[in-house]
């Protein structure tokens, strides 16, 4: 049980504040990223629009319509950490529409899919065994990939299906940035360089 030290009852108050905001911060960093699409998610891995960042993703929201039947959104997923992308578990003013997801991998090979998991909604689950890129994509029933040498390269027949929706999301984060990489191999460089120092 969290007991407070004897104290001023000042610093007392204000212990008990640093102690709120910390188990405030604790519970809003594990509750994810909502990302909502900006502009149009494009249908092909070429122009899926990537999450960018190093948080952990809760859920993408965004819209399909007639003449954009599908779309693809790049995101990190860890090897050995079990991923899922839900669509039963939304609010009642997404997926109004009988959605189906598509997982692909950073080459364009699809590694799995769910279509009616629940009645007209879907839930894909999947195990990486390769830490990296994938790309996530939902669209309505009866559009389907097409793939070219193994790698999606387009989408077929017509769907009546959209609208918009939201992905509820485990085990998945958003990819780190360029910039975000770059910092990160400085600081395991500096970091070898310090042993390197240290042990002679």
């Amino acid at each position: 049980m969290f007991s407070l030290p004897m104290a001023h009852p000042t610093r007392r108050l204000k212990l008990l504040c640093a102690a709120a905001i910390a188990v405030l911060s604790a519970g809003a960093s594990h509750a994810g990223l909502v990302h909502t699409e900006a502009g149009d998610a494009g249908e092909l891995t070429g122009s899926a629009q990537a999450i960018l960042g190093n948080a952990p993703l809760s859920a993408v929201r965004g819209g399909t319509s007639d003449n954009d039947a599908a779309d693809l959104f790049a995101i990190r997923l860890t090897a050995g950490t079990e991923f899922t992308a839900s669509t039963e578990d939304s609010s009642l003013s997404f997926n109004a529409f009988d959605t189906v997801l598509y997982l692909f991998d950073a080459f364009g090979q699809q590694v799995a899919f769910n279509d009616d998991d629940i009645g007209s909604q879907s839930l894909l689950s999947f195990l990486p065994t390769v830490t990296g890129v994938y790309f996530l994509g939902i669209t309505g029933a009866s559009y389907v990939p097409t793939f070219t040498g193994g790698s999606l390269s387009g989408w077929s027949s017509l769907t009546s299906e959209f609208g918009p929706y939201e992905i509820v999301l485990t085990g998945a984060n958003a990819v780190p940035e360029p910039a975000t990489l770059l910092l990160a191999g400085l600081g395991l460089a500096a970091a070898g360089a310090a042993r390197r120092r240290t042990a002679r």
